[in-house]
């Protein structure tokens, strides 16, 4: 259940709050996206593993997150500590989780047998802390305001800190590794890796000692939530499952393009500097957009937004296919269909994280239970699925078409790598039919669950349960 900790709390958040939660976001990303972007490429063209062999690990790393995930979102959901449940395990999962970024890219200071088990432990270390710090950092959302207002001023700042760590770390890191290590690129890489994991300590730390928690989370004593609840909130949540279906789909489209992007640009365009460029112009439009998305809700509405999120992949697909095939080296295209890319990411996951808070919402008002860290994990469980199966796809595809390591690689491997590296942009499509059909968490729909919440929550300490509506007509808009 939810309590006010101030009784003359207005629901206004500070800036203080906004600057301190959004840093947090930084130094998480900047690691992630080193991750998703250099990894694979690191593990078969730096060390000599076979792509197959990192597929399979991938894989089956995400099938054991099927049972951990929850597992820990449960865990977070019972902590009861003086500074809340959800910074300390923001802290703790972040110094546990540079550990395995710096370990995930040691893997070079291994050979043989060895170094294949240290790449399966530390890969499924690596997934397991991240869980431990992305789902507490995003279940704090609700406690630091319930109003739909507030939340859509708060969100920007921790989208922009991390699009802008995302960006920094695909754009910057392959001059920084070529930097660090100075014609040793095994070197270069792991050095990078020190860097990413400072930087999520740091930012874990600054969002720990500054955020400030409006609502304070509390069991209800007469209500013993366990993993039967967790499951039913879930799964008896048709807009939460809904938008975990448009996750899905949005994030395999997104996570294969991340894995294939340096092959993409080193074989089929043949220059990987392209890819810095590309990501610059993503980071400054990507950025920028996150900067004015209060202005954009209210011009656009986030229908609309979210809707041009999920069609923006599909551009930049199209503007790639022209450059590969009709002007190889464009710089204006490849500038193009960076803009695209860092449109569709930045709004997509601001849009996804108010939409999982919603989501909770929803679930309180339909279920009369709620769990931000269940519902955080899970969505964070979604991204951590796909890009285990993209991961497993992009080693399946790469043997497929016979790409060789640091080759000049032949036609139809080039044909193929082209193919596997666009095509996934259509499964956002499926994604906005989907969304625009089955998704309805907007508007006056949206408005009645979060104003009984309110005359729950703030305005009493309890309505009880037969004192507002059960469920929300399915009505469908398109």
């Amino acid at each position: 259940m939810l309590n006010k900790t101030a009784e003359e709390h207005t629901g206004r958040v500070s800036l203080k709050t906004r600057l301190s939660y959004g840093i947090g976001g930084f130094g998480k990303d900047f690691g992630l996206i080193a991750i998703n972007t250099f990894l694979f490429f690191y593990y078969t063209d730096i060390i000599g593993v076979s792509a197959a062999f990192v597929g399979t690990v991938f894989l089956f790393a995400r099938i054991w997150d099927t049972i951990n995930d929850p597992i820990m979102g449960y865990i977070v959901s019972k902590t009861k500590t003086r500074w809340g449940k959800y910074k300390p395990w923001i802290l703790v999962g972040n110094l546990l989780n540079a550990i395995f970024i710096v370990a995930l890219f040691s893997a070079h200071l291994f050979t043989g047998t060895e170094q294949l088990v240290f790449i399966a432990v530390t890969y499924v270390g690596w997934g397991m802390t991240y869980t431990l710090l992305d789902a507490p950092f995003w279940s704090m959302i609700p406690t630091i305001t319930l109003d739909k207002g507030e939340r859509e001023k708060l969100m920007p700042y921790p989208r922009l800190f991390a699009s802008l760590g995302g960006y920094l770390a695909s754009g910057l890191g392959v001059a920084a590794v070529n930097f660090l290590g100075n014609g040793d690129e095994a070197r270069g890489y792991l050095l990078f890796a020190v860097a990413c994991a400072l930087l999520a300590i740091i930012s874990a730390l600054v969002t720990c000692a500054w955020t400030e928690q409006n609502i304070e989370v509390s069991e209800d004593p007469d209500q013993s939530f366990n993993i039967r609840d967790a499951l039913t909130l879930v799964f008896g949540n048709d807009q939460f499952i809904t938008l975990m279906l448009i996750a899905f789909l949005f994030c395999f489209s997104a996570n294969m393009t991340a894995g294939l992007n340096l092959y993409f640009y080193t074989y089929v365009l043949n220059d990987n500097s392209l890819f810095s460029a590309a990501m610059l112009w993503a980071g400054i439009f990507g950025t920028g957009s996150l900067i004015v998305f209060p202005r954009l809700v209210d011009a656009f509405g986030r229908r609309t937004i979210f809707s041009f999120s999920l069609l923006m992949p599909v551009v930049s697909a199209m503007v790639l296919f022209v450059v590969a095939n009709f002007t190889q080296g464009s710089v204006f295209l490849i500038a193009l269909a960076g803009i695209a890319f860092g449109l569709s990411n930045a709004l997509y996951w601001l849009m996804a994280i108010l939409m999982v808070a919603d989501c909770v919402d929803y679930g309180d008002y339909k279920l009369n239970m709620r769990s931000e860290s269940v519902s955080y994990s899970t969505h964070t469980l979604i991204f951590k699925c796909t890009s285990a199966l993209t991961g497993f796809l992009v080693g399946v595809c790469l043997t497929v078409i016979n790409y060789v390591p640091n080759q000049v690689q032949s036609a139809e491997t080039l044909n193929g790598l082209q193919l596997v590296y666009l095509a996934p942009a259509a499964t956002c499509l499926i994604a906005l039919v989907v969304y625009r059909y089955f998704y309805r968490l907007n508007g006056s729909v949206l408005d009645k669950v979060q104003h009984a919440l309110e005359q729950r929550y703030v305005k009493t300490d309890r309505v009880p349960q037969d004192s507002y509506d059960a469920t929300i007509s399915p009505v469908m808009v398109i």
